[in-house]
């Protein structure tokens, strides 16, 4: 059984995938620490929702107890389908996978994860299948193949980590989304096997950010119909276009407050104090009148 206190954990590389001159940082430790890359722009880490990987309102025993009966059933071969839904996600959780979907597809899910947890998902999934190169352009729905950099724990003072050294990894990817706020292009990638430092248990969702997925070249294998993908990835270049069009309006709009003119036009043109001036104005025009009088007629 996994250790409760190591599940759901996630291994963000927070990056822009149109800024390649940004390291690639995934790190490691005992508290695994992030990029500070990762905390400057967390609002666009939309890799999965929380309610598809955890349940507040959960019991640590009673999902034991109903992930002990799911592996009797996979044990003993059983008949998967007469289990709850609920009986799926305690198992899901125990294992620290994704819990969204319906109960057919968490199923699904648990079947793959049994298949696979003695790790022989490369050779379910062998390097040679990985025949497309896709580096720039993954879209949801590609079983891909990448390398990604491991460091030991990343200083986000100095923004340097002691390089350990490389991790490849073979996956799904499930979803992919631009962040609100930034644009910036996240995928989840469920593991499918890895290889290196630091390897990943199977289905681990893995969030990775676009740049950092295609940093070292990405390779796909083909799908069975390769004219659905392409309109799932057009109806991605069209999110796409959108996220960069919203970036280079926001880009234009900080560099226009950034500029001494549009400073100085925020200055002269703040309401409440052109009305204040206005009024101070008034009155000082008024005592210097008043001022003239008395000069003209002494008492």
């Amino acid at each position: 059984m996994t250790d409760r206190g190591n599940k759901r954990s996630f291994i963000c590389i927070s990056s822009s995938s149109d800024d390649d001159d940004d390291e690639d940082e995934v790190s490691c430790g005992d508290d695994e620490e992030e990029s500070d890359e990762q905390y400057d722009e967390e609002d666009d880490d939309e890799g999965e929702s929380e309610e598809e990987y955890d349940n507040e309102g959960s019991d640590d025993d009673c999902d034991d107890v109903l992930s002990e009966r799911v592996i009797r059933f996979l044990k003993e071969n059983k008949n998967l389908d007469s289990l709850t839904l609920k009986d799926c996600k305690a198992y899901l959780r125990e294992n620290g996978l994704r819990i969204a979907g319906t109960k057919s597809v968490c199923i699904q899910r648990i079947r793959e994860h049994w298949r696979m947890k003695d790790e022989n998902g490369e050779a379910q999934y062998p390097r040679s299948s990985f025949v497309v190169n896709c580096t720039g352009d993954v879209c949801r729905g590609d079983v891909v193949l990448f390398t990604q950099k491991v460091y030991a724990k990343f200083d986000k003072v100095t923004r340097h980590g002691g390089l350990i050294g490389k991790r490849t990894v073979a996956g799904r990817v499930v979803k992919e989304s631009y962040g609100a706020t930034k644009q910036q292009h996240t995928f989840t990638v469920e593991v499918l096997w890895s290889r290196g430092v630091r390897k990943l248990p199977p289905l681990y969702p893995l969030l990775v950010k676009g740049r950092n997925l295609y940093k070292l070249r990405t390779f796909r294998q083909l799908w069975n119909d390769e004219a659905e993908r392409l309109q799932v990835l057009a109806e991605k270049h069209k999110r796409g276009a959108a996220a960069r069009s919203l970036r280079a309006m926001r880009t234009r709009k900080i560099n226009f407050l950034q500029t001494e003119g549009g400073v100085k036009n925020q200055r002269h043109f703040h309401p409440a104090r052109q009305t204040l001036n206005s009024k101070e104005s008034s009155k000082r025009m008024q005592s210097k009148g008043k001022n003239k009088v008395l000069r003209r007629h002494p008492t």
